[in-house]
């Protein structure tokens, strides 16, 4: 769309460059056929240039007040698509912030989830050695006991 617009801008300037163009030699015909036309009023001559550089101008005044109206009209078109975009803009802005908000509970999570696993393996490193020392208790208690009741039936 913004593409189309420059195609019009351009054709714009280009009529606007042959108005320009045409204005200053249609406007020094102008003057000088209303000074003759003043002076002579009955010469039909002079009244025919004065009416078509009179036209000229008109017309060129007229196509210009269309040029200046249809550049409003775009202007106004491309101000609410501005809005449009400005409107989305705003939403995908505060879409981004819940998302980082989101991402950095993941985060969050993430790393609080690994710690709890370092924790679980800490926690089962620890009982693991706790259930070794019952294990190596029960056989110290056991070979003692068992020591005990042999020298105590030999006595």
């Amino acid at each position: 769309m913004t593409t189309e617009f420059i195609g019009q801008a351009k054709q714009i300037e280009d009529k606007i460059d042959n108005i320009r163009n045409q204005f200053f030699s249609a406007l020094d015909d102008f003057k000088k056929y209303y000074v003759y036309f003043n002076k002579n009023p009955e010469v039909n001559e002079f009244q025919n240039y004065y009416a078509n550089s009179k036209g000229q101008l008109q017309s060129m005044t007229s196509e210009l007040f269309l040029t200046t109206n249809n550049i409003d009209k775009s202007i106004d078109m491309l101000n609410s698509q501005m809005q449009s975009v400005t409107v989305k803009l705003t939403d995908e802005k505060k879409l981004n912030i819940q998302l980082k908000k989101v991402l950095k509970d993941l985060y969050n999570t993430k790393e609080g989830s690994e710690e709890l696993i370092d924790d679980s393996k800490e926690e089962y490193n620890q009982q693991y050695f706790y259930n070794w020392e019952l294990i190596m208790g029960i056989f110290i208690v056991s070979g003692l006991l068992t020591y005990v009741f042999k020298t105590k039936n030999s006595v």
